[in-house]
């Protein structure tokens, strides 16, 4: 065999062997691609009110209260939460004046995006004492719930978490706080946490006309997000203001649709005219 013929077969050996590598790589890296997984550490505050309600047929409650929430929540946006609270009382086993929470479930709503479900377990094995009439109660913690599902972009959503009940009772109702910590799963969705960036909020000097003790100051503050483009950006004193002589401080912020917020303050001097 000629020095040049071994060469040549040498190099088509090389190239075969490229060529499986390359056969090989492409499925694992599209495989690992599409089993991508989203994970949201959340703790969140709810502002919750509570009115009667009417429970459910088969659950043997004595009283059911309609409970509805709102929170901001980052990586999420503005959240609601609504369920059904069913309490029975004197239940068998407990002392008299006492009760038990049954077990409940929970939505989450993230308007335009969908729903996140969860299931409360309740305290079946625990005799509660009353609460008050009114007057601050602290509701049991509830733990582990869990996540059992979502729809729209929250379909496929599992995870775990706790709950507390912060709660003051009135005679007509309830109203306060439930805390929730835990960890939301959803598979393929990559949660938003960046906040938008704020453009042109800089320092500026203007001169006020003689004799003038205040101005009226003009400026342009943008924000941009990353997943939703231009996002409304407030100013406090607003564009178009009235700025009197001397320095004063603008504090801007800006909020995207997962709640992630963004703040900056500059500074506007006025320069009296001698």
């Amino acid at each position: 065999m000629t020095l040049e013929r071994k060469r040549s077969k040498q190099r088509l050996v090389l190239a075969s062997a490229t060529a499986a590598l390359a056969a090989v790589a492409v499925p694992i890296a599209f495989g690992a691609a599409s089993a991508r997984t989203g994970t949201l550490p959340l703790r969140a505050e709810f502002s919750v009110t509570s009115a009667p309600g009417s429970c459910p047929a088969g659950i043997p409650a004595s009283i059911c209260s309609d409970r509805q929430g709102t929170a901001v929540v980052p990586g999420l946006g503005n959240v609601s939460e609504g369920y059904l609270y069913p309490v029975l009382q004197d239940a068998p086993g407990c002392p008299p004046d006492s009760r038990r929470i049954l077990a409940y479930g929970v939505r989450f709503t993230v308007p335009g995006k969908g729903d996140i479900f969860l299931a409360v377990p309740g305290s079946t094995e625990q005799c509660l004492a009353e609460g008050t009439a009114q007057g601050q109660s602290l509701g049991p913690t509830y733990g582990p719930i869990l996540v059992t599902g979502g729809s729209g972009r929250y379909a496929g959503a599992s995870g775990t978490f706790t709950l507390e009940h912060h709660l003051s009772f009135t005679l007509t109702g309830a109203s306060g706080k439930d805390a929730w910590a835990g960890t939301l799963v959803v598979p393929g969705l990559e949660f938003d946490l960046t906040p938008p960036t704020l453009r042109g909020a800089v320092d500026r000097a203007v001169n006020a006309p003689k004799r003038a003790k205040r101005v009226r100051v003009r400026y342009q503050v943008a924000a941009q997000d990353d997943v939703d483009g231009t996002v409304p950006a407030s100013c406090k004193p607003k564009s178009g203001s009235w700025f009197r002589i001397g320095r004063t401080v603008v504090r801007c912020s800006a909020q995207d649709t997962s709640a992630n917020s963004a703040s900056a303050r500059f500074r506007i001097t006025v320069r009296a005219r001698r």
